[in-house]
């Protein structure tokens, strides 16, 4: 049965093609989205998740990624904004983990053409990133006063999600509604005007206020501008019961573009819930067209003459809006569609396969609580909801502009901005529901104000006209009068079920985030580490609001700017292969400036407290430390500044190294190797501690012992590893050079260009997110403490016959009798509290994960000439890696990713293993490496008894063994095995 709607004024113009949708042969029309395509079918489930249920189209604005299906052999591509061509075979995406989908998975073919030597660069006067209401307002505006504009848009039509354009497919004899027409106009002028307006590109990166990184036509470009302004729009807010994940549920915004732009029903029977008027008009839109309605549930009450002042308002400053708004009404009245006020949506019921059967509501008191006895359902097969935005300010937050925090329905951060849309950073201007929700009068304000704004920067002339603040004035007035109208009763999350989806991407439930909370871990931070919540495809849009808000309710804590996920890039998943361009190598890490990155939780004193034993440092190191010395009976506390396993540790890759880094053999090395080579005896030590400490725990750390291979490409590289495997086999170290065709057999997936590697058996993987949360849990159980936003401000040894140190901190006094230094990159700061030199430097590096792929690579790959370290987690990622240069952000304070870093390991990445082509990645993130000369440093301080230093770079690698090594010394003052080659003593 078609799902096509009609419209008088409106035919169909797209000429009939056929494609195939997993082997089922279909028509749709040239011009129209893959999804929308599928609608028309009724076909509704899209991908297939790890633990075997499907996803649908839900947000259908390319955001969530739900919608992925394979496109003659391109992966992981979004039905939404895919348009449909003739002879396409489509395939549902398959889960990496779905048996009958290993090989059409990994036959995935390079999703982009191959990339030149460089990106594409462009000069720009004035880049604006988004085309709807504001973004061409503020084209077009800067445009008039001179300025070369270009605008920049994912979406297949100009117009954004405000306007929404018909799709190419369809065609109107005459004007439409005004909405449409406004649309059409302004995108006329933008054009006439001189714009230049590139649709579907990919925005993946605000690399500064004046770089912008894109990919146009399947290319890598670069954009320098001299101004920049980002009008990015805003995505709907989720919102969580059971079944809401179901194919069938779905965005209103989703089901406005299928209907308005593509002429297409979500469903046969439909019901829409949410809160505003948005709702209504696509239930006008759905019945107009011949769409059946079941019902449109509002979340607020009905109007009523308590509301006299507001309507009032609204009538004075959008009177047209206002009647939009009752001719709405009075056409589903007419159509006979109940408009449920005070009514939502208890749960969506169905087929884990076939997708949503039935919707159940009930009414809401005026507290938001369910009205006993008025359940009721609805038997539907799409439900569109529509419950408020959230600002897309990932691009803003990515450059350090200032936000604020927004406590309306869940909660959300705000690009701070003045009238102009002038944010905090020079030069970077934001407006439009991509700084804070206003709807699109106030974004088109707002636009036409900036551009004209940025203009005069670059000394054109020109001015708003004196309209347009008055348009704007009037437009927020209208906004907060029609909130107040449509004022819901306030969100409570402790009334959805523990089952309950919060996460979509990674299938975590309300019920594992609480169980988190329960355990201490409350922060956002914590729980995606421990959870992977906020680590999928759609990066976290759709679960971390929700999740800060759980947080809220539950700990009572106030929501700061600071609690949300730093930005990250790319701020949507980006094809592998577009990025890869070589850069040139260097030796060994580049050491770096370690400010405190700290972002305390507690501040509150604390009464004195009193510990034998004191580590500084709550990282895999300080964790492993508390682990053994509990163990052995010390009283211990560990001390962390932050919150554990947040800074290096939890930015940890996970690799297990045994044999030699690169830049720790030969020319590259420092110390000439010696150091780092004298270390060769503790990796498989601290591996079997791993094993150990894993079957201790009880957990699944995901420690794996792969083996590890050191690929060659050259003869030069071949003669390198072969004097390496040398050196390691004369220190105990298991390892061979295998030829190519061993290579081959080992790891089939790798290139056929490499001449062979280094296979050292002993390495490995483990899961930094997991591990040192078991390790300290343990450890606790054992009687260690823990102590964190607690910063260590002086240390003062303690004079006489009574032995020991007062530690001063941020939160109190700690009386110690010995303290041990586990700070890692910032141990020389609290070496120079007592006057000890300690030559310890960070240096911060960055990493890479793709989207789940099949088994790939099993092993831990690294290169001979090249910065390259390679795995493949439990969940199908690439994690990426090598050394490559991450950058401080003095104003954001964090360590982020560079774009030359990204380009050159995905580079080298690529020609290791060429079915990377084939993959989006999905996040990168800076962590931070510990740099002395190759070898730790362990062992009392000469000249300062009770201190100790537990300090290694490799840290995730070797924590356990330094740490039982340190902790033997505590115990029994001496260690069986020869630290003597770690000793501080050595740089005297």
């Amino acid at each position: 049965m078609t799902a096509r709607l009609t419209h008088p004024l409106i035919q169909s113009t797209g000429r009939p093609v056929f494609f195939s949708y997993d082997g089922q042969t279909l028509q749709a029309l040239e011009g129209e989205t893959i999804a929308a395509a599928l609608a028309a079918h009724g076909i509704r489930s899209l991908r297939h998740t790890r633990d075997g249920q499907r996803r649908g189209l839900y947000c259908g604005m390319g955001a969530c990624q739900e919608c992925l299906v394979t496109v003659d052999g391109l992966g992981s591509q979004r039905a939404c904004l895919t348009k449909v061509q003739d002879g396409q075979v489509v395939t549902a995406a398959l889960a990496p983990n779905a048996p009958d989908g290993l090989a059409s998975q990994a036959a995935t073919r390079s999703l982009t053409p191959p990339p030149q030597k460089e990106p594409n660069t462009i000069q720009v006067e004035v880049l604006v990133v988004g085309a709807g209401p504001a973004g061409l307002s503020a084209a077009l505006a800067a445009r008039k006063s001179g300025a070369k504009v270009t605008v920049l848009d994912e979406r297949p039509q100009t117009g954004g999600q405000f306007y929404k354009p018909l799709a190419p497919s369809q065609v109107a004899g005459q004007a439409l509604d005004k909405q449409f027409t406004d649309g059409l106009r302004l995108t006329r002028n933008v054009l006439v005007a001189g714009v230049e307006i590139q649709q579907g590109a990919q925005v993946w990166a605000a690399l500064s206020a004046t770089e912008v990184g894109a990919v146009v036509d399947g290319h890598a470009t670069v954009y320098h501008c001299q101004q920049l302004v980002i009008a990015a729009g805003a995505y709907e807010r989720p919102v969580s019961f059971p079944g809401w994940t179901l194919p069938g549920v779905m965005t209103t915004g989703a089901g406005q573009t299928l209907a308005r732009a593509y002429r297409v029903a979500p469903g046969q029977r439909v019901v829409i819930a949410g809160n505003g008027p948005l709702n209504l008009q696509l239930a006008v839109e759905l019945v107009r067209g011949g769409a059946k309605v079941l019902a449109v549930l509002e979340s607020a009450p009905r109007p009523s003459l308590r509301h006299w002042r507001e309507l009032l308002l609204a009538g004075r400053t959008g009177a047209d809006l206002l009647l939009d708004g009752a001719l709405a009404l009075a056409t589903l009245r007419r159509f006979g569609v109940p408009v449920l006020w005070g009514h939502t949506v208890t749960s969506a019921r169905g087929h884990a396969e076939r997708g949503l059967d039935t919707v159940c509501a009930a009414q809401l008191d005026g507290q938001g609580q369910l009205v006993p006895g008025s359940e009721r359902n609805f038997e539907a097969d799409a439900l569109c909801v529509g419950y408020g935005f959230i600002p897309s300010t990932e691009l803003p937050r990515m450059l350090g502009c200032q936000h604020r925090f927004v406590a309306r329905h869940l909660g959300y951060l705000a690009t701070v901005t003045d009238e102009e849309g002038r944010s905090s950073l020079p030069g970077v201007w934001v407006v439009g529901d991509g700084a804070d929700m206003g709807g699109s009068r106030v974004a088109a304000a707002r636009g036409s104000l900036a551009g004209y704004a940025a203009a005069r920067q670059l000394g054109y002339s020109g001015d708003a006209p004196a309209q347009t603040r008055q348009q704007l004035q009037r437009a927020l007035d209208f906004q907060r009068a029609l909130w107040a109208i449509y004022q819901a009763p306030e969100l409570d999350l402790s009334k959805v079920p523990d089952d309950t989806l919060l996460c979509r991407c990674e299938n975590i439930s309300f019920g594992d985030v609480r169980a988190q909370i329960a355990a201490g871990r409350d922060t956002l931070a914590a729980i995606k580490r421990n959870t992977r919540l906020g680590m999928g495809r759609c990066q976290g849009r759709y679960c971390a609001n929700v999740a800060a808000r759980l947080l809220h309710e539950t700990r009572g804590a106030n929501t700061t700017t600071e609690q949300y996920f730093a930005p990250r890039v790319p701020v949507r998943p980006l094809p592998a292969g577009v990025l890869a361009f070589e850069k040139p190598e260097w030796g060994g890490h580049r050491p770096a400036i370690t400010p405190n990155l700290a972002r305390p939780r507690e501040t509150e004193a604390l009464a004195p407290q009193k510990a034998d034993v004191l580590v500084i440092g709550g990282g895999v190191l300080g964790a492993n430390l508390a682990y053994f010395l509990a163990q052995a009976g010390q009283d211990v506390l560990v001390v962390e500044r932050d919150d554990i396993n947040l800074q290096a540790s939890g930015a940890n890759a996970g690799s297990l190294h045994v044999q030699l880094l690169s830049f720790d053999f030969g020319d590259k090395a420092q110390q000439g190797g010696g150091p780092a080579a004298a270390t060769l005896p503790l990796g498989p030590m601290s591996v079997r501690l791993w094993q150990q400490i894993q079957d201790d725990c009880g957990e699944d750390l995901e420690v794996k012992i792969t083996g590890g291979l050191m690929v060659a490409d050259s003869a030069k590289g071949m003669d390198f590893l072969q004097a390496k495997v040398a050196l390691e086999r004369s220190h105990g170290i298991e390892a061979h050079v295998v030829d190519g065709g061993e290579l081959r057999r080992l790891s089939p997936s790798l290139s056929p260009k490499l001449l062979g590697a280094e296979w050292c058996p002993m390495e490995g993987k483990i899961n930094p997110l997991r591990a040192t949360y078991a390790v300290a849990r343990r450890a606790t159980e054992f009687g260690a403490r823990f102590l964190r936003s607690c910063n260590v401000e002086r240390i003062e040894p303690k004079v006489g016959a009574q032995a020991g140190f007062t530690v001063y901190t941020s939160r109190g006094v700690i009386h110690a009798g010995r303290v041990v230094n586990a700070s890692g990159a910032w141990s020389s700061a609290v070496g120079d509290m007592l006057g000890v030199k300690i030559p310890v430097k960070g240096a911060p590096l960055q990493m890479i994960v793709t989207e789940p792929a099949p088994p790939m690579v099993r092993h831990l790959i690294a290169h001979a000439d090249r910065h390259l370290s390679m795995k493949q987690a439990a969940t199908g990622g690439l994690i990426i890696g090598g050394g490559w240069t991450a950058a401080y952000n003095d104003r954001m304070r964090l360590n982020q990713t560079e774009r030359s870093s990204i380009e050159g390991n995905l580079w080298v990445a690529n020609q290791v293993l060429p079915a990377l082509s084939g993959l989006h990645v999905l996040r990168t993130w800076a962590g931070m490496n510990v740099n002395i000369d190759g070898a730790p440093i362990l062992g009392e301080v000469p000249g300062v008894p009770g201190f100790f230093n537990a300090v290694t770079s490799n840290g995730y690698t070797l924590a356990p063994i330094v740490a039982k090594l340190v902790t033997e010394l505590l115990v029994h003052g001496h260690t069986d095995f020869d630290i003597r080659p770690y000793s501080l003593s050595r740089f005297l």
